[in-house]
């Protein structure tokens, strides 16, 4: 599983050793970013509550409304920063590390080969669980092609049974002890 349960992402963030390290952790998720699309962002990309978002891959540009509590804490964590100064200046591997110090404090056993990406892999199995359709999800992580949204995508035989019983008009319990 490539994904953490909420509670998990909540303990991570909660678990971040610093206000910017949690922005860092917590704009990941919120917005399905990539790592690269974090590290790129200045206080600039944040006007009248929207976080504006070139994506690295075709460089589209996407305007997403801010949560308002992500928005205090960037505002704090920006408040002595000029408009065009990055607010993450860390590379890729510091930002590994500040995911995994974060897992480690909060008690979260990670996989192997289990990374920051995964804060991106969780939205969107949340927003799944939540009831969103795979178009959303897609628009939401900013996909071009319904097929790449796929890929984050896994069923555990539970679903399956669960789905299948409600297709067929069956109570999931009953179609488990057929």
């Amino acid at each position: 599983m490539k994904h953490l349960q909420v509670g998990q992402v909540q303990a991570l963030l909660a678990a971040a050793e610093s206000d910017r390290n949690r922005l860092f952790l917590t704009i990941i998720y919120e917005h399905g970013l990539r790592v690269s699309e974090a590290l790129s962002l200045t206080r600039a990309h944040v006007r009248r509550g929207y976080l504006q978002i070139r994506g690295k891959k075709k460089g589209k540009r996407t305007d997403e409304k801010i949560n308002p509590v992500t928005l205090v804490l960037f505002e704090s964590v920006t408040k002595n920063l000029l408009p065009g100064t990055l607010v993450f200046p860390f590379s890729r591997q510091w930002g590994s590390q500040i995911f995994h110090a974060a897992a480690a404090k909060a008690g979260i056993t990670l996989q192997l080969r289990q990374g920051v990406h995964s804060l991106r892999h969780s939205l969107a199995h949340h927003m799944l669980d939540s009831g969103a359709s795979l178009p959303v999800v897609q628009k939401a992580l900013r996909h071009r092609s319904i097929g790449s949204t796929g890929v984050y995508l896994e069923a555990d035989g539970r679903d399956v049974d669960s789905w299948r019983a409600k297709a067929i008009g069956r109570p999931a319990s009953e179609s488990m002890s057929l």
